[in-house]
């Protein structure tokens, strides 16, 4: 059942909208009839299928394995711009401090690449291709705040290898991971244009593209095939 008031898909037989929990009409039968009647085939197939409806674990997990890929691709330039500048950092520090140095850059170049964008455009470049939207109760687009939340959560329900976010969210009602729940957010399917889709695979590709071109020339020995 799609709630009337948010617009959301509801399992049936349950009495308030797990969005925006408000109470859910009881329609029988004889009233499901009642709404449809008078709709030819295509009209009722397509008032029966709209509305959004909650994204599917799969598809979010193809959209975080995009989203890791240009993250990486990022650290990769990032991690050749400061052996460049300073060739000799990795003699002159221990590896220790250098680990941790290294863990809390990356974990800062992921919480800035999805709070940004989740929070401005309420979806990342691995969800917009995949058609996925992080929205708040009432349909609008998390914000720097909320979005915040959410992907400090991310520690929690990332680590180790998002197992905890997985169970939860396959276990969840509204399959919600533990930083939406801290952030009161959904996530959502979202018809993308295809134009839109099209353009933002353009972003994603120019973008790997281009850090790894950036690496090359910061570093070439990186990518120089051992030759025996």
């Amino acid at each position: 059942m799609y709630c009337p008031f948010c617009g959301v898909k509801n399992d049936d037989g349950l009495a308030e909208c797990f969005v925006c929990s408000k109470k859910l009409p009881a329609l029988d039968s004889s009233a499901l009839g009642a709404r449809f009647r008078g709709r030819s085939g295509p009209q009722r197939s397509m008032a029966a299928n709209s509305g959004p409806v909650t994204a599917r674990l799969g598809d979010r997990l193809i959209a975080v394995i995009l989203d890791s890929i240009f993250v990486a691709a990022l650290l990769l330039v990032i991690a050749a711009a400061v052996m460049h500048h300073w060739p000799g950092i990795l003699e002159s520090t221990s590896r220790t401090m250098l680990f941790i140095v290294c863990a809390v850059g990356a974990l800062l170049v992921a919480f800035v690449y999805y709070w940004l964008q989740e929070g401005a455009f309420g979806a990342t470049m691995g969800k917009a291709i995949i058609g996925l939207r992080v929205t708040r109760q009432d349909g609008s687009v998390p914000g720097l705040g909320s979005s915040a939340i959410r992907n400090a959560f991310r520690l929690v329900d990332g680590l180790p290898l998002y197992l905890p976010g997985f169970f939860v969210v396959a276990f969840s009602r509204g399959r919600r991971r533990i930083g939406d729940f801290a952030a009161q957010t959904f996530v959502l399917e979202h018809a993308v244009p295809v134009g839109e889709r099209v353009a933002v695979v353009f972003l994603w590709l120019a973008g790997i593209s281009a850090a790894v071109w950036g690496a090359w020339m910061l570093c070439p020995t990186w990518f120089q095939l051992p030759i025996r």
